[in-house]
């Protein structure tokens, strides 16, 4: 990652965020150990703490990362340290087939969490749409 970007990002985070939740370590392992076929677990909605949006993407997988950014994937290279949140649907939904009920799919988030729970300390919040994993809180 350039340095320029990382200048910005630790600028963005020191002015937005009160507390950071993560490493790059953590960051890792969460995908690492929720990279489990059994879970079908293939969508995610992203938060980046250098823009007010979310964007529904795919979620990572453990052949996508490196030491300091998730690799060339989706939106390119990023850092860890640039997600302020992600969260995982209870149900994923194929783009253009979101009123499509038979090609969507159950993404088993009840799982997630116990595999999570069961290797560290993350904060996690179960919402209405699904599981969200924080980076950074305000």
């Amino acid at each position: 990652m350039p340095a320029r970007m990382d200048e910005y990002l630790d600028k963005v985070i020191k002015n937005r965020f009160s507390i950071s939740l993560m490493s790059n370590a953590k960051w890792r392992k969460v995908f690492t150990v929720l990279d489990v076929p059994e879970l079908m677990l293939n969508q995610c909605y992203w938060k980046f703490v250098d823009n007010d949006c979310e964007f529904l993407g795919w979620f990572t997988k453990s052949d996508e990362l490196m030491e300091k950014y998730v690799g060339d994937y989706g939106s390119g290279p990023f850092a860890y340290k640039r997600i302020e949140w992600l969260e995982i649907p209870k149900v994923g939904k194929p783009s253009k087939y979101e009123n499509v009920p038979f090609k969507h799919w159950h993404q088993d988030i009840d799982e997630a969490l116990n595999i999570l729970n069961s290797v560290g300390h993350f904060d996690t919040k179960l919402t209405d749409r699904g599981l969200r994993i924080y980076g950074f809180r305000e």
